[in-house]
Parts: structure tokens; sequence; C-alpha cells
């Protein structure tokens, strides 16, 4: 009986299964300006969808890779041993892996992704986003992650987000569109917003290691969660 090789590419194309829902949510938004009643419940739940499917992604794809270069089984678990990982904590697994493509983490990245607009603003506004840059907000939705999933916020209105426990990572507010009174909205640009970080930043790096190791991979069934995809404002 033949034995099938793991695959770096069918980790990829379980991404891409792992965000048929997410992605599709958006279609249910009404896209209309102002509030959008029961509707606003789809930009939390599309966050929850995308972080959860990112961390599924980045457990799977890179255990692969290990198991790919010869370690073992018990290597492997050790070193996938990750509690909600962001953007970071992949990067630096990809370092202590392999050093010699720290250089190329970042390199020629660019992604482009809403602003929030101040306070007594309607419209959000596109930015360009550094690898830095996603870094650091992908901590700050991994916060509303946190958030959401022990009930400190709800995310579907204008409500108060608490600031995390650890000190060195900046806060859910820091992502979200900030309201009167100290209050803060995630909405459906910010829930986009953080769809394409997470799904730019696995591409990014599972790219530098495929290359690496000689393999090319295949996004296009990867949902992309475009800009357009947000109501007017």
């Amino acid at each position: 009986m033949a034995v099938l090789a793991p695959s770096i590419q069918l980790s990829v194309d379980r991404f891409a299964r792992s965000l048929i829902v997410p992605s599709r949510l958006l279609a249910l938004h009404p896209r209309k300006r102002g509030h959008a009643g029961n509707a606003a419940a789809l930009a939390p739940a599309i966050t929850l969808g995308v972080l959860s499917a990112f961390e599924g992604f980045a457990e799977d794809y890179f255990a692969t890779v290990l198991y790919l270069q010869g370690q073992s089984f018990a290597q492997i678990v050790k070193k996938m041993n990750l509690t909600n990982p962001d953007v970071t904590d992949i990067e630096a697994l990809v370092g202590r892996e392999f050093p010699t493509l720290k250089p190329q983490i970042g390199t020629g990245f660019a992604l482009t992704a809403w602003a929030p607009p101040v306070i007594g603003k309607t419209f959000w506004q596109k930015q360009e986003l550094t690898w830095a840059d996603v870094k650091r907000d992908a901590q700050g939705w991994m916060q509303v992650r946190h958030c959401l999933a022990h009930g400190l916020a709800s995310g579907w209105s204008s409500e108060v987000w608490p600031g995390p426990v650890r000190k060195d990572v900046p806060p859910a507010s820091s992502v979200l569109r900030p309201m009167k009174g100290g209050k803060h909205s995630l909405a459906l640009h910010g829930a986009i917003t953080c769809a394409r970080i997470y799904r730019a930043a696995a591409e990014h790096l599972a790219g530098v290691v495929a290359g690496h190791i000689g393999e090319k991979l295949n996004w296009s069934a990867v949902p992309e969660f475009e800009l357009h995809a947000a109501p007017a404002a």
C-alpha cells in the first residue's frame, strides 16, 4: 500500500478551506452606512474565524516542514506547542529553525489595509503597512481575540476594550476604531484588515520557507478579503 508523503501545499489548501466561512460572511453584510444592527456581529465572527484559521495553518504547515526536514515527532510536538501564535511568534519560529532566512523575512513585503477614522470622522482610509506594521497590528488583533473569547467585549457595538495583561504587546484598542467616551468599535473594515494581515503574513512566511526547501506554493484558492468588500463608511 502506498504511503502519501506530507505536503506543505496541502496545508495551504486546508487554510483556504478554513477561510471559506469567514470570507462568505462578508456577503451577508448590508453594506450601508451607520450601525448595521445584527449584521454588526459579522465583524467579530470573521475576526475569530480568521485567527483560528491562522493558528491551525501555522501549526499544520510548520509541523509538516519540520517533518520533511527529518525531525522526530517528539521534536515537532515540543517546537509546535504554541498558544494563540501571532505573526511575531511564527517569525521567531522560522528564525530559530532557519537562521539564514532571517534577512528575507519582511523583504519586499507591503500590504494595503484600512485605517480607522479619528473620532468625529466617518470614512476609513487606505493605508500601506510594512512588515513591522503587520507584526505590531497582528499582536493587537490577537488581543481583540482574547477579549472576545473571554467575554471582555462582544465586538458588535461600541464598547470599552480592556488592556492586555502583558505590557509588551499593544492593546486591542490600538487596531480598533476610536469612539467617544474611551470606547472602541471593531466594525467590518477592521475585520477585513485583520483578515488581510494574517492572510498576507501567512503567505509571506510560508513562501520564504518554501523557497528555501525548493517548493513553490499555490495560494490562488485562499480568500484575499478584498478591501471593497466593506461598506461605504
